[in-house]
């Protein structure tokens, strides 16, 4: 018996002690209630841990679930979009082919250049070749 005494007392002075804490802190006094330490059969009992603005009416919310129904339309938007997957891969491929057309052209129209470049200059020794001879006799 006096063991209980001694737990029962023992619990009491930190029961005591927490209320004594939560009197004398300024900062923590909107949090800790001395009622909160002390059960409660009212059914109301879990709202004394809410503080003030917490207990106001609350906000409505609206949901809305955009569950997806397979049907007709879903399948129709399906067919488009590989259509235009398709034309999409064939846009590509034409564009691909379009600009190796457009370098090919650019190559042959520097290889032609750089032919012209090499005649002119083998024309240009050529001709001063022949001046010179001309020019000994």
């Amino acid at each position: 018996m006096n063991v209980v005494k001694k737990i029962l007392l023992f619990h009491l002075l930190v029961a005591c002690q927490q209320i004594l804490f939560a009197w004398s802190s300024k900062a923590r006094k909107e949090e800790m209630n001395p009622l909160n330490f002390l059960p409660s059969s009212s059914l109301l009992y879990p709202l004394d841990f809410q503080q003030n603005w917490q207990a106001s009416e609350p906000t409505p919310l609206e949901i809305h679930y955009d569950v997806p129904a397979y049907g007709y339309k879903d399948l129709l938007m399906a067919l488009e979009y590989n259509n235009d997957l398709e034309h999409y891969d064939r846009e590509r491929g034409e564009v691909k082919r379009r600009i190796i057309e457009e370098q090919n052209r650019l190559e042959e129209n520097l290889w032609r250049k750089v032919q012209l470049l090499k005649m002119k200059e083998k024309n240009l020794k050529n001709g001063n070749f022949l001046r010179t001879r001309k020019d000994q006799i």
